[in-house]
Formats: C-alpha cells, sequence, structure tokens
C-alpha cells in the first residue's frame, strides 16, 4: 500500500522456489545461495512492523512474523544492523532504553504532579509498596509529548482510587521491538533485569497504557502477575462507578478509533477501549472501515520510530486520510507509538486544525468528574 519493498507472499514464494530449486526431490542439490542478498534483500526483511496484517488477511494461515523474526536474528547474528538501528540498540544495551537517557531520568514526569498538583506518585521498593504497577515502559518515559500520556494515567488511576506506583529507575524498556528485531540475547537480559525488580515489588497486577509493553510482559515474560492494559482497567473502574464521566466536551467533534496492532491483532482487545470512548455521555463516534482485526497499521511498530524504510508515502499519512473519509475529526489510539506516528502524519498532511489526535486515557481525563 505504500511502497516498501516488503511484500510477504513474495518472501513465502521465494522461499519455497529456492527450496524446490536447491533441494529438489529427485536429481542432484542445486548450488546454495546466500539467504539475504541472493533470496531477500535486507531492506525486505528490516521493513516489516510486525503489525500482523498479513497473517490476519492470509487466506491459508501462513504465519510470516516467526520467520521474518528469525532472518533478523541470524542477520543480528552476522553484523548485519541497519545503521540507524545500531545507536538505540547499544543505548538500549547500556542504559535500558533507545535512547541513551540516565536511568534515574525515568520518573522525572512525575516531578510536575507532585510540584504542580500534590500527586506524588510512588516509586516501588522493599519499604514502598502498592498493590498495582504502573509500567511506563522507554517511550512514555523519555518522549516530552508521551509523558503527558503517563500524567494523565497517573491523574485517571489515583481518580479510580487504585493504589499503584511505578519502577523508577529499577525499570528497563519491556523490549518487545528488541526481540522482534532479532537481538535475542539483549532481550533475555532486558526481560531478566524487569522480572526480578517486579518480583521485589510484590504487587499484585500490572497495567501499561503502551500495547507493545502489554504484549512482551504477557506473553514474553514468565512469572509475573495478571498484565492489563489500560483500557481494560478503565472499563472496569467506569462499570464499578468509581470513575464518572461528565458530558462530552466538543458536542461537533467526530471521534474515530485508531485499533493500534499490538493491542488488537496481537492481544485481541477490541471492544474495551470502544466501550470506554462510548462511557463519555454524548460523544459522537464513527468507525473506519479498516479496523479492528482488519486495521491498517500506522507503521511505527518494530523500532519503526529509528528505522526508515524505503516507501513512497508514510503509513501513517494514509491512515490520517481513512479517518477523514470516515469523516472524524479526533483520531483516538491507545499505544504511544500510534500516537507518534499520527500526529506527525497530520502534520505532513496539512490537516492541522481539521483534526487531531488523543490518547484513549488523555480523553478520558479530559472527561473526568473530579468533584
Amino acid at each position: 500500500a505504500v511502497g516498501r519493498p516488503l511484500s510477504p507472499r513474495f518472501i513465502s514464494i521465494k522461499a519455497r522456489d529456492y527450496c524446490y530449486k536447491t533441494y529438489p526431490i529427485r536429481g542432484e542439490f542445486g548450488r546454495k545461495e546466500l539467504l539475504i542478498g541472493d533470496i531477500f534483500e535486507e531492506d525486505e526483511i528490516w521493513s516489516c512492523t510486525t503489525c500482523g496484517a498479513c497473517e490476519a488477511e492470509c487466506p491459508i494461515m501462513i504465519e510470516y512474523i516467526d520467520k521474518i523474526v528469525d532472518l533478523r536474528r541470524g542477520m543480528v547474528d552476522e553484523g548485519m544492523v541497519p545503521q540507524s538501528l545500531q545507536k538505540p540498540l547499544s543505548a538500549l544495551e547500556k542504559r535500558g532504553n533507545p535512547y541513551g537517557k540516565m536511568e534515574k531520568k525515568r520518573a522525572d514526569w512525575t516531578k510536575a504532579l507532585k510540584k504542580e498538583e500534590e500527586l506524588e506518585v510512588k516509586v516501588l521498593n522493599k519499604k514502598e509498596r502498592a498493590e498495582t504497577l504502573y509500567f511506563v515502559d522507554s517511550i512514555t518515559s523519555y518522549d516530552d509529548r508521551i509523558q503527558e500520556i503517563a500524567k494523565s494515567t497517573a491523574r485517571v488511576l489515583s481518580a479510580g482510587g487504585v493504589d499503584f506506583g511505578i519502577l523508577g529507575p529499577g525499570e528497563k524498556d519491556s523490549g518487545n521491538e528488541v526481540r522482534r528485531f532479532g537481538e535475542e540475547m539483549l532481550f533475555m537480559e532486558l526481560k531478566d533485569q524487569n522480572t526480578e525488580a517486579i518480583a521485589k515489588t510484590g504487587v499484585e497486577r500490572i497495567v501499561t497504557a503502551d500495547p507493545h509493553a502489554l504484549n512482551a510482559l504477557k506473553n514474553d515474560y514468565e512469572g509475573l502477575p495478571q498484565v492489563e492494559h489500560i483500557s481494560q482497567m478503565l472499563e472496569r473502574l467506569i462499570n464499578e462507578g468509581k470513575i464518572r464521566l461528565r458530558d462530552a466536551e466538543n458536542k461537533d467533534a467526530v471521534y474515530v478509533y485508531h485499533d493500534p496492532c499490538y493491542l488488537g491483532r496481537h492481544n485481541e482487545i477490541y471492544d474495551a477501549p470502544r466501550a470506554v470512548i462510548d462511557a463519555i455521555p454524548g460523544i459522537s463516534r464513527v468507525e473506519m472501515t479498516k479496523s479492528m482485526d482488519r486495521s491498517f497499521c500506522c507503521g511505527g511498530g518494530g523500532l519503526m520510530l529509528f528505522y526508515e524504510p524505503v516507501e513512497e508515502t508514510r503509513m501513517g499519512k494514509l491512515r490520517v486520510e481513512m479517518a477523514k473519509d470516515a469523516g472524524a475529526t479526533v483520531i483516538v489510539t491507545a499505544c504511544p507509538f500510534c500516537m507518534v506516528n499520527i500526529e506527525d502524519a497530520i502534520k505532513t498532511s496539512g490537516l492541522e486544525g481539521e483534526m487531531e489526535a488523543i490518547d484513549l486515557v488523555e480523553l478520558i481525563e479530559q472527561h473526568l468528574i473530579t468533584e
């Protein structure tokens, strides 16, 4: 759709043709060729966002992501890592985040809450305990814009009476993108460090506003307490009456929900975010043609914020056009990676002033009844 060199269908066809030619049922084996370079191009393999759309669409249920990740592991072992990814991967190894920022700054976003609102977010340790761990992850901890999602999450959890805390400097990147970019050993190190840190807190449950962190903690880690996305917790708090919402602020706004790939296709959470939006009295919401398990990827998955593949147009730009065609003026998402890409796409599409993007938890915070 955007002119990237990757076609999952041709990945299978190329592999099939190579096997038939090189290892025939009868006759002599053919000349072996290099998988990367002769059969597949490097950019072809690195272009995959691991969104899962190809697997959802495939009529014969071929699984592509695991095969592409396996190819990447081999490329990493051979030192065939794109230049733009070497710095964030090195930073992840040294600092536990792709930005190379100090660990002690991971909880800096909480300072404004304490100073301006007298809302203190607990940093969990042997003495400081809580029932719920809010796993923030790297992009939400360090990106200036995305820190606003962390602040909104803290405010909403506090308003709902949730006893929560964060790991602060003890938290490392969840490793979701690290694993899918083929750095298995680095992922295992991050997983072990996070698992140990979480175990020491004694929390009963984990919540995160990042679907990529959700996917790693829920599906790639072992032995953790229950892990859920903030949309699931919000739905429960609303249903229990612990969070009350006032009427929609802008009656003229038309909202549309964009399904993040790692919340939807990878973890099958479709209804909770929609139920939370619809709980706002008087809100107007529409659906895009490509939604739920057929949602269109914004292009932000798999460390794509650091790697720009060859493409004719940005995936996020196409997604914004789909929202506009649906009649929406506000795109709601529930993923920090999607937020970065969609906000950027709105700007590059010249739609500032006509359309805006907001995270689900930010939307709920705007409509909280706090009295």
